[in-house]
């Protein structure tokens, strides 16, 4: 079994939690592009809406959201997340996601606009591997636990 310092562990931790919060706002911000900043060029995703639909590539991942209606309003939580080193170049881990939607035909108010009655909670499992570029999720699935 590799041992692994405190020092290295908490970096890489901080590292693959930098990435699933960034994924989070590139998505509620519809700033699709972005995610070949998280997502390694040959990682594959397995949406919590579709999990039979095995998306391979980040041009793939990138094109797939760009395809969704722009109407669409997202907001992501993220919590729970742990990770667990497994070599110095890849990790694991999971995140909770709390998500909830709107469209931009409902009126914005001092409150904000309202949700859509459906809303979600899940997990991302994750595989991160560290790239030239740094680390990047190599592997996401997400799945659906509870929903109003």
């Amino acid at each position: 079994m590799t041992e692994f310092s405190q020092a290295e562990m908490r970096n890489v931790e901080q590292a693959c939690y930098a990435l699933a919060v960034e994924y989070a706002e590139i998505i509620d911000s519809q700033d699709y592009a972005r995610l070949t900043e998280v997502f390694a060029e040959d990682a594959t995703f397995l949406r919590p809406t579709a999990p039979k639909e095995l998306i391979q590539g980040a041009d793939k991942i990138v094109a797939m959201f760009q395809s969704r209606p722009r109407n669409r309003l997202t907001q992501h939580l993220i919590s729970n997340f742990r990770v667990h080193m497994e070599t110095m170049d890849m990790a694991v881990g999971t995140c909770r996601v709390l998500f909830f939607s709107s469209d931009v035909s409902e009126p914005e108010t001092p409150e904000g606009r309202r949700a859509a009655s459906k809303q979600s909670i899940g997990t991302y499992r994750d595989r991160y591997v560290r790239t030239k570029n740094g680390w990047r999720i190599a592997e996401r699935v997400g799945s659906m636990t509870f929903y109003t």
